[in-house]
């Protein structure tokens, strides 16, 4: 199986709420505060309602918060599979699969270095620029550059030793390794 080789490295990261995210994240907390309010309202102004009422709204706001923070939770896991860098994101729920943003071969990459300073020229002048960190400050941020058909395309991630190996193994010229937390 993938997972047992030596070449083959997997990590997930839970995107941070900062940006837009946080923005999304406020906003569905403030409708969830909003719903509360509404039920304690209407329960006060029919005098009580009835258990029943109190146990279908509370019933209601389970659902709701259940299926609508997904919007606002993002998992992405970055694989280092059969020689390709594959990035998912992953989705909760009952029969739901991981959908592949991103995958390429290790070796089509033309430098995989850390986001410093050193290498901004490299990854900030890109004609697209995705971002599939956890944390946009992360100091384990790497990208990964892709020149293909006249249009250059940066990949930023987050690594692990074991995936840095593995990309090292694949793409030795154009991957530069560092240290890295984990």
């Amino acid at each position: 199986m993938a997972e047992e080789s030596v070449n083959y490295a997997e990590y997930t990261v839970t995107k941070k709420a900062e940006g837009t995210n946080l923005r999304k994240r406020i906003l569905l907390l403030a409708v969830y505060l909003i719903y509360i309010i509404a039920v304690v309202t209407v329960v006060v102004l029919t005098k009580g309602g009835g258990a029943m009422w109190g146990f279908l709204f509370f019933l209601l706001f389970i659902i709701m918060v259940f299926f609508s923070w997904k919007l606002v939770k993002e998992d992405r896991k970055y694989e280092c599979l059969n020689a390709k860098l594959v990035i998912s994101e992953l989705n909760e729920g009952i029969g739901s699969k991981p959908k592949i943003v991103s995958e390429d071969l290790i070796s089509s990459y033309s430098l995989i270095a850390p986001t410093t300073e050193e290498y901004r020229e490299q990854w900030s002048n890109a004609d697209e620029i995705k971002d599939f960190r956890g944390d946009s400050k992360s100091p384990d941020s790497y990208f990964a550059r892709l020149e293909k058909d006249g249009k250059t395309t940066v990949i930023l991630f987050e690594v692990t030793n074991k995936m840095l190996k593995v990309m090292k193994f694949y793409n030795s010229k154009a991957t530069v390794v560092t240290t890295v937390r984990r």
